[in-house]
């Protein structure tokens, strides 16, 4: 092994060790908030412990990050230090922080002293950095002209907003245009806010008569979706079978479809024993066969066709944003 693979090995030998202990700490932060309760504070004091401990790598930066990602905001930034701002993780944290409490000119002025003529060598942090900068001065009723942004800019920003709690920013940037309010549903579904993305929904033209572009068929099953998880499996069915139709590949639709015919199946089967009162041993038979049925639903379950959040996103379903414009 020459040299550079030796560098190579190492570095990827070290990133895995990160991974590894970040996803370990993960894992030990929830468990300590869904069955012990801990408030965020309480969490990253154990979670420093843990770090202490076993010695994990990366020491405190480690720390913020995963807090970070378990939605513990201000703990994680109650732990940054000063000497830490020359990390640009660190940085990029740190300021999705300040834009998440709505500190939008603090943010701005951070986020300045970062963008340094060195940092523009890293293409990837510039671009985050700038959007969370144009984040800023939406925020801050600043000069930021949206008309002269591009869609993809456009989508980044309402992306970005939603991630970050505003969603009325969000809705602001997406305005009244067709795709811009389709990337707004998804972004909002995404991040939990089902609610609000239901209102969206409901302004919007039949998705499935807008046409084939792949957005749109993402918002028709997300209709589609929510339909199915208030118990409306027929509507449900009729639009994962349309899709279906018109683009075979989407395996999630398929799923979709198949989760709705078991659901009517057993509901079926319910309002039958409960109208007709079966006799015991045909009663056993439909227990029996209703056991199957969600067994099947498991099944299917693991397929990983519905969408899924994160317990940060699942703190938005049912909220709405309350932090009004600076």
């Amino acid at each position: 092994m020459n040299r550079n693979e030796l560098c190579e090995s190492a570095a990827e030998t070290t990133i895995s060790a990160d991974l590894l202990a970040a996803e370990r700490l993960m894992q030990i932060g929830l468990n300590l908030r869904l069955t012990q309760g801990s408030s965020d504070d309480e969490i990253a004091l154990s979670l420093r412990d843990v770090i202490e401990q076993d010695k994990l790598p990366g020491g405190r930066k480690l720390l913020v990050l995963v807090l970070h990602q378990l939605g513990a905001y201000d703990s994680a930034s109650a732990w940054i230090t000063r000497d830490m701002f020359a990390d640009q993780q660190i940085q990029l944290v740190h300021a999705e922080i300040l834009l998440r409490s709505g500190e939008a000119e603090q943010a701005l002025s951070f986020i300045e002293d970062c963008l340094t003529p060195a940092t523009r060598e890293d293409a990837d942090f510039w671009d985050q950095m700038s959007r969370l900068s144009d984040l800023s001065r939406l925020m801050a009723q600043r000069d930021y002209d949206r008309n002269k942004a591009d869609l993809y800019r456009l989508a980044g920003l309402i992306n970005l907003a939603v991630k970050l709690g505003h969603t009325e920013i969000a809705s602001q940037l997406a305005g009244s245009e067709v795709d811009l309010q389709c990337l707004l549903i998804s972004a909002l579904y995404q991040e939990g806010y089902i609610e609000a993305a239901k209102r969206h929904l409901c302004r919007l033209p039949d998705p499935l008569l807008l046409g084939s572009l792949q957005l749109y068929r993402e918002i028709a099953f997300i209709s589609a979706e929510m339909l199915h998880d208030e118990g409306c499996y027929e509507k449900a069915c009729r639009i994962f079978e349309t899709l279906i139709r018109q683009a075979p590949e989407m395996a999630r639709a398929r799923f979709g479809a198949a989760s709705c015919y078991l659901q009517q199946t057993m509901d079926n089967l319910v309002k039958r024993i409960e109208l007709y009162h079966p006799s015991e041993e045909e009663q056993r038979k439909i227990d029996k066969y209703l056991d199957t049925l969600q067994q099947t639903l498991l099944t299917l379950e693991k397929s990983n066709w519905h969408t899924s959040w994160t317990p940060v996103q699942q703190k938005n379903i049912g909220g709405r944003d309350k932090r009004p414009l600076n």
